[in-house]
């Protein structure tokens, strides 16, 4: 503020010399043109501010296609013109009221490539209004993924469609290899442009994987999963989408009958507009849990921004769950609760390279109610740089609150409520182009959980069980770099370790996750190589022998260079297991597999 305001009185010197020396009145209004350009190509749909110095009033407008602008008639006064998109370094000019007509060339800058400090703009937003600063985070946040990871950028063309296929065939004895592929995979993804403001977008998978005891040729499957995923979307922040995905597998034959299969089915449609959203998420499970057969969950969950100022930003989000148990599907046989979650979050930034975190989260249910305050702390270390920290606590437990077990994903456990949680780490860079982050967490779990290891590609039968009052420790990291403009190397990891928080655990009893994904893609021939590593060892109850898995793929996409954009898949997958309860794990005596892949990716 102290450089706007001593810009602005310079300015009026300025302003009170010209009329002295050339006796012409001062124009009462401007007028202001320009262009927005980057390494002289046009920059179409930038954000151009005027701001005011003296009222601190500010007026908006974009750029056209062609990068030009045009400002509306502003009242005579110094202004700081400022234009922006993401993925560039803002430009900002000054301009003094000594003529009427104005003509600006503002230039952007990536942001990899820029060397300025951003103490200029940080000054600039403490003065903005809130509907300007909305605007801001709006074009300056990472463009939104319309349907899937393939897509990039909000525009896109009027139709856009992918498809990947694979088949696994098993290597090894002739009990496994007789009957045909070990499994079968088909992804198929549809986008179109309606009109010039709508897209609609479509996105489905099919993974199979065959029972190789069974005679018939396309018999009941060891295992299959399926997802189809809708989404409307009329800007990059007003959305709508309807998904719906289910998996199940077998167990061994030596199980009774009403626990041969496990089964996982979920419904959820969210919408989405601005910084609100609504969602309705259904889920029910069968054979996942010893002590719950089965459950129906649906949720409903809410949020939205209540304050949001250049300093302070508040949200809030409400979520009512009801849940009840179920022997088999539409059978009540245990009760039904319900719960309602209220969280709070808040940001306030102190200085702008430091921020504070801090909010609430309760839990209101029949058997009791649960409070748990948060906090955290964001510090820029450098330019990229910014070390997080961030911890919770359950100050107020309902120890008699009955809660079922839950299903989540690794990478997504924003739904859970742990006795206490907290972390620490450093997050360098830009997620969208290179970054490195590493965050290690510790919690304790209040409640029973099956952590699924997927993404949607993967084997999704593989799981981790967490018992109430496990203490899990893991540590993340994720690395992306780009190696001149032939190389791109992106990686990511998790481990971690989970046990009760008192008393000796003996060796082999741990509960042990390991993942890993390494992936890069070499320009010249566009070729893609992938490799990632699944490791869990999970105690067994009764004192058995544990549960132990180790899973490797080796993937390769090698574009064939034709007009239509065709790439062939190669690949390995090589996997132990021991003392495993699926079928699928079961299937070779020793408990090895290995299956050789292949298969074809089309962009159309």
């Amino acid at each position: 503020m102290r450089r706007l305001r001593a810009i602005a009185i310079a300015s009026a010197i300025v302003i009170l010399a010209v009329p002295a020396q050339s006796e012409v009145p001062l124009p009462a209004f401007l007028r202001v043109l320009g262009n927005v350009t980057s390494a002289t190509r046009p920059v179409g749909n930038a954000l151009v501010i005027a701001l005011n110095l003296n009222s601190l009033d500010a007026i908006q407008t974009f750029s056209g296609s062609d990068g030009s602008f045009s400002m509306p008639q502003l009242p005579a006064g110094v202004y700081k013109i400022v234009a922006m998109k993401y993925g560039f370094e803002p430009a900002i000019e000054t301009i003094v009221p000594t003529t009427k007509d104005h003509r600006l060339k503002l230039r952007l800058q990536a942001e990899k490539q820029a060397r300025s400090s951003n103490q200029q703009m940080w000054e600039i937003r403490a003065s903005l209004p809130p509907d300007i600063l909305r605007q801001i985070d709006m074009v300056m946040t990472p463009p939104p993924d319309p349907i899937g990871p393939a897509a990039t950028a909000y525009e896109i063309p009027r139709f856009r469609g992918e498809m990947t296929s694979m088949t696994g065939m098993t290597a090894g004895s002739s009990a496994t290899s007789s009957s045909g592929p070990a499994f079968a995979q088909t992804a198929l993804g549809l986008q179109s442009r309606v009109g010039d403001n709508w897209q609609i977008g479509f996105r489905g998978n099919l993974h199979r994987v065959e029972d190789p005891t069974s005679d018939q040729s396309f018999g009941t499957p060891a295992a299959e999963a399926s997802a189809a995923q809708i989404e409307l979307r009329s800007s990059p922040t007003d959305s709508y989408r309807l998904a719906s995905t289910r998996s199940w597998w077998r167990y061994r034959d030596e199980l009774p009958d009403d626990a041969h299969q496990a089964d996982i089915r979920s419904h959820n449609f969210e919408w989405q507009h601005g910084d609100s959203h609504v969602q309705v998420h259904y889920l029910a499970q069968q054979n996942l849990f010893v002590a719950t057969p089965g459950s129906d969950l649906i949720e409903i969950v809410g949020g939205t921004n209540v304050i949001q100022t250049s300093r302070n930003d508040v949200s809030v989000s409400l979520r009512a769950t009801q849940e009840s148990i179920r022997s088999t599907p539409g059978t009540v046989t245990g009760p039904t609760l319900r719960t309602a979650d209220l969280t709070t979050n808040a940001k306030f930034l102190l200085v702008p390279a430091f921020t504070l975190d801090y909010g609430m989260s309760s839990r209101i249910g029949l058997y009791g109610t649960e409070w748990a305050p948060r906090g955290g702390a964001e510090l820029k270390i450098g330019k990229d740089t910014t070390f997080v920290v961030s911890g919770m606590y359950k100050a107020v437990d309902a120890t008699h609150q009955n809660t079922l077990p839950s299903v989540v994903v690794w990478s997504d456990d924003s739904r859970l409520l742990p006795h206490y949680a907290y972390s620490a780490g450093f997050v360098s860079g830009d997620p969208a182009h290179e970054h490195f982050s590493v965050i290690g967490s510790v919690s304790a779990a209040d409640t029973p959980l099956r952590i699924v290891f997927t993404d949607g590609l993967e084997h999704f039968w593989d799981g981790l069980y967490i018992d109430a009052g496990d203490v899990r420790r893991d540590v993340r990291v994720a690395y992306r770099k780009e190696l001149g403009s032939r190389l791109l190397l992106d990686v990511s990891s998790m481990a971690g370790t989970a046990g009760p928080a008192h008393g000796a655990v003996t060796r082999g009893t741990e509960k042990l996750y390991l993942a890993g994904d390494v992936e890069s893609t070499f320009s010249p021939t566009r070729t893609t190589l992938a490799v990632s590593y699944r490791q869990i060892q999970q105690p067994q109850p009764n004192g058995a022998d544990p549960y132990r898995t180790q899973r490797v793929d080796v993937r390769v996409a090698q574009s064939l260079h034709l007009p239509l954009d065709l790439k062939v898949l190669l690949g390995i997958e090589l996997a132990r297991s021991e003392n495993s309860r699926i079928l699928l794990a079961a299937l070779d005596a020793d408990g090895n597999t290995r299956r050789y892949i292949g298969g074809l990716a089309v962009n159309f």
